[in-house]
């Protein structure tokens, strides 16, 4: 709805249809608006035979701001004229906006009929009074008091459009330094995006993320040759195409995008239809790599496809899968819908629905930026997850051993002070629930507890699940040595509440060690002393704490023993 209030209300603004004369000129204008063209001309055709008098090419004036046709009829030709009032030459540069053209010519004939003359276009070396720049533009001068005729011809590509502009010097610069540090800055972002790929991608074994980066690369190189960035950089001065590398890569990106939200989403097991379908529209982006060998009316039917249809059966898809529920399917359908919704966009502009605007030169980057934002952050959040996932214990919820080896790293980075601990627990009379009342009560009874732990050590210790029925505990709080032991009694009476399960009440004890940290003990022999003491408690009873003495010689039960991983 948006999309068709910005439509009608941008056609219900007339033209602004005047006279070219450079007196009037005020940094820039679009002179395709009042110029006459002939179109479907053939490629045969020469200046020469238009400035004949038997010429039976007729030009007409154009009823658009911009003109556009298929070239695959034939080139189409543009004529106007500039008329300079002032009582000074004026200097200024023609801006043909469409990097799409494969060749772009330009004929400036003077009150004499001297005939100066530029090339430029994605598939043709930069000569003449043709300027480097990505969109085809060409340096022309107005002596003061005279008239230039110019006729500007233009081919190549499915489609050819003509927004002609004409800008002074100096605006000319501004927009031009505009409009590269523009797209210079689309492409920074998605490098940047890019670079956070390569980085997720070479130290994970999951196949989209692979998928991802090369989505990101081919995104980028579609920016860089489709905005004609490519060609101005790279090879300016040689007759080498880079339409045909435009469309591959366009390819490239529909299917990497797919096979990545396919891998991505695991379609193949959730939606095996779709993901048919998800197949077929890759195999018609490669098909559309290579159009160039078939016939036009097959290969335009590819092209559509791969490039306007194909995306929003995958949107649509995607949508499908969201309302499902399936995990990732709400951000890759943020994602993906701003790089469809430019695709439309620039389809409707083709098809001569929408108005030009200058940001349409800017839309489908702009869409292709935000689409990769989007996933990065997407993929960041199952990494995050995942991240997580490994270091949780999936029973209980709390932090396993490997999150353990992470947490003491940090604490011996920041060199915690004195008077934290470790606590180790083992429950008393675990293995008689289980066998008992069998797993079932064993899981609830553990899952009962570690809430337990979390609550009353909420805001100064964290609990860790170390084996089947062994916790340990970190105490961070700068505390008094008292105050830690009445803390390891809170845990005992805790644990020996009964917990309900099926009617019945089970009751489960706690026998822990302390181990006290100082600046003399690192925190993993702090591990193995709250063991010995655990060990100690549990000869001599059960059911209470105690804690580690230097004096005695430590007797150590196996138990955990924590590998630090990156210490």
């Amino acid at each position: 709805m948006s999309l068709l209030i910005v439509v009608w209300v941008s056609l219900s603004f007339p033209s602004d249809a005047q006279t070219v004369d450079l007196g009037q000129l005020d940094g820039r204008m679009n002179i395709s608006r009042q110029a006459s063209f002939a179109k479907n001309v053939p490629a045969a055709i020469t200046l020469t035979d238009i400035l004949s008098p038997t010429s039976d090419i007729a030009f007409v004036k154009s009823e658009s701001d911009v003109i556009q046709a298929s070239s695959r009829k034939g080139d189409v030709w543009m004529r106007t004229q500039l008329y300079n009032s002032t009582s000074s030459d004026v200097h200024g540069d023609l801006v043909v906006r469409f990097p799409y053209l494969e060749r772009a010519d330009v004929y400036l004939l003077d009150e004499k009929g001297q005939i100066q003359s530029g090339t430029a276009g994605a598939s043709v070396a930069r000569s003449g009074i043709a300027l480097p720049a990505p969109f085809p533009s060409f340096e022309i001068d107005v002596p003061a008091g005279q008239t230039r005729t110019i006729y500007v011809r233009a081919s190549g590509g499915p489609m050819v459009v003509m927004p002609v502009w004409f800008h002074t010097s100096a605006d000319y610069q501004s927009w031009f330094q505009g409009s590269v540090a523009i797209l210079a800055l689309l492409m920074g972002i998605a490098c940047t995006f890019t670079a956070y790929a390569w980085s997720i991608a070479r130290k994970s074994t999951t196949v989209a993320y692979r998928l991802y980066f090369w989505f990101c690369v081919t995104a980028i190189l579609y920016v860089i040759f489709s905005t004609g960035m490519g060609k101005s950089l790279f090879w300016p001065q040689a007759n080498i195409s880079t339409i045909t590398l435009v469309y591959i890569l366009q390819g490239a990106v529909t299917a990497f995008g797919a096979v990545f939200i396919s891998n991505f989403l695991d379609i193949r097991r959730r939606w095996p239809a779709f993901f048919i379908a998800m197949n077929v529209l890759v195999f018609m982006c490669v098909i559309s790599s290579i159009g160039g060998f078939f016939p036009s009316d097959l290969s335009r039917a590819v092209y559509m496809l791969c490039s306007g249809i194909g995306p929003v059966v995958v949107l649509i898809g995607v949508w499908i899968l969201h309302r499902r529920g399936v995990p990732g399917a709400g951000a890759v359908l943020i994602g993906w819908a701003p790089l469809i919704m430019a695709t439309v966009w620039l389809y409707l502009r083709l098809f001569e629905i929408t108005p030009y605007f200058e940001v349409n030169h800017y839309v489908l980057p702009l869409g292709l930026c935000f689409t990769v934002f989007q996933f990065s952050w997407a993929i960041s959040n199952r990494v995050k997850d995942a991240e997580a996932s490994a270091a949780t214990d999936p029973l209980t919820g709390l932090s396993n051993r490997r999150d353990l080896d992470t947490t003491l790293a940090a604490l011996a980075r920041s060199n915690t002070p004195a008077c934290t601990a470790v606590l180790a627990i083992d429950l008393d009379g675990f293995k008689t629930i289980n066998d008992t009342h069998g797993h079932e009560a064993g899981d609830l009874v553990l899952q009962v507890i570690a809430s337990r732990l979390k609550n009353v050590g909420a805001g100064r210790a964290k609990p860790f699940r170390t084996g089947g029925d062994e916790f340990l505990i970190v105490y961070a709080n700068q505390d008094a040595r008292a105050e830690i032991q009445e803390f390891g009694n809170q845990c005992i009476a805790v644990i020996n509440r009964p917990i309900a399960y099926r009617g019945i009440l089970l009751t489960v004890g706690a026998s822990i060690g302390v181990a006290f940290i100082d600046d003399h003990v690192d925190f993993r022999e702090s591990i193995s002393r709250a063991d010995a003491a655990l060990y100690e408690a549990k000869r001599e009873g059960k059911g209470v704490v105690r804690l580690f003495d230097q004096r005695r010689t430590p007797v150590v039960q196996p138990g955990f023993r924590p590998i630090v991983v990156n210490a």
